[in-house]
């Protein structure tokens, strides 16, 4: 025991008086291994679709410009960023069709989307921040595996091994997977409820008649109906509609409040997002890393147990 104690604080010396060639390669090396992994997150589609995001936030001041000069603008220029390229896709075939005025509407856009790229960088950040934490838990555990068995004698079964690594491998898995799907679940819902009210508003805006209003926006239909979370913003639409149907009293003013409701409701499911995160990082840590390293101690007392 003292023997191999010994032995690897000698190792341990040895690497620590190593020439300053050898370190200085070995930082070379280090440096091409952080590049690769730069390399590998701007392959990342979370970090894709953010540099999409912000060449929108870039493209929004320039069309809002060429529409106040009355110069056209083609739908094709438009960057793709979630329901943001859709959504400005529709207005902009209304504007160009109906005349309808985007004054308003690009300026609360471009505010909105300034949120959603500051959430984005917090979710990137979130992910790899989970997938470190994730790996160094996995290399303390492989450490001390190895330290552990070399010290103690301890005999390294490759079927334990393989379980405790193909564990890891999934939790890691599991991660990302859930990541992606907690957030779609969260943020898909708004696309449409906005994309219809802001169709709705606009058209409103122009006079055009209930029907046909109702036709072509579909604001009654989809999404905000359906979705619990919407049920307080569906009730008043529903009863502005009536309203207007029945006294002709317009519902733009009431609709704008419930674009901003929504609006504000994406906030908040930015904030149950990030919470969600971390009680995502626990649940992984605690149903798949633990065990692993619960595993490997669970076989160690195994084996001093055949000793005896």
């Amino acid at each position: 025991m003292m023997t191999k104690l010994f032995i690897y604080c000698a190792l341990l010396s040895s690497i620590l008086l190593l020439p300053d060639r050898i370190w200085e390669k070995g930082w070379n090396l280090l440096e091409c291994f952080f590049t690769y992994l730069k390399k590998m997150n701007e392959k990342n589609p979370f970090q894709k679709e953010q540099k999409s995001g912000e060449k929108l936030l870039s493209f929004l001041p320039n069309l809002e410009a060429k529409l106040a000069m009355g110069l056209k603008t083609t739908t094709d220029s438009i960057p793709r960023y979630k329901f943001y390229t859709t959504l400005l896709f529709d207005l902009l075939e209304v504007h160009q069709k109906r005349g309808i005025s985007l004054k308003n509407i690009l300026p609360e856009l471009r505010l909105n989307l300034i949120k959603d790229l500051q959430f984005e960088t917090k979710l990137r950040s979130n992910l790899l921040g989970g997938n470190l934490q994730f790996v160094v838990i996995t290399m303390t555990t492989w450490g001390f595996i190895f330290f552990s068995s070399s010290m103690a004698d301890l005999p390294l079964k490759s079927s334990d091994l393989m379980i405790i690594l193909m564990v890891q491998i999934f939790g890691i898995l599991t991660f990302n997977i859930a990541l992606k799907k907690f957030k779609n679940h969260i943020f898909n819902k708004f696309s449409e409820a906005i994309e219809r009210l802001y169709l709705f508003v606009s058209l409103v805006e122009i006079g055009m008649p209930v029907g046909q209003t109702l036709s072509e926006s579909r604001v009654l239909e989809g999404g905000l109906m359906k979705h619990k979370l919407f049920s307080a913003c569906a009730s008043r639409l529903v009863t502005l509609v009536n309203r207007w149907k029945e006294n002709g009293i317009s519902p733009k003013v009431e609709s704008q409040e419930i674009i901003k409701e929504l609006w504000s409701l994406k906030e908040n499911g930015f904030e149950q997002f990030n919470k969600g995160v971390e009680g995502l990082k626990f649940c992984v840590t605690a149903f798949f890393f633990l065990p692993a390293y619960f595993f490997y101690l669970y076989s160690i007392f195994q084996y001093f147990m055949q000793l005896n």
